[in-house]
């Protein structure tokens, strides 16, 4: 993981808060191994999400809440 994406992971900041935090310029952003939870914004490892029946990523936490 880059700095970013260290700063970003387990967390629900911004895209733009975590650039700030990492000190880049936000188009200078790459984010490659972590990946938002469409319903409440942590970001996580892409397998610790699944789809929910709309295909978007969720956590396992949101799933438990709202289902598949």
């Amino acid at each position: 993981m880059n700095e970013l994406e260290k700063i970003l992971y387990r967390s629900r900041k911004t895209l733009p808060e975590g650039c700030f935090e990492a000190g880049i310029k936000f188009e200078a952003a790459v984010i490659s191994n972590i990946q938002e939870c469409s319903s409440c914004n942590v970001w996580l490892k892409p397998n610790m999400l699944i789809p929910d029946l709309d295909g978007y990523p969720i956590c396992k936490s949101c799933e438990g809440w709202y289902g598949m």
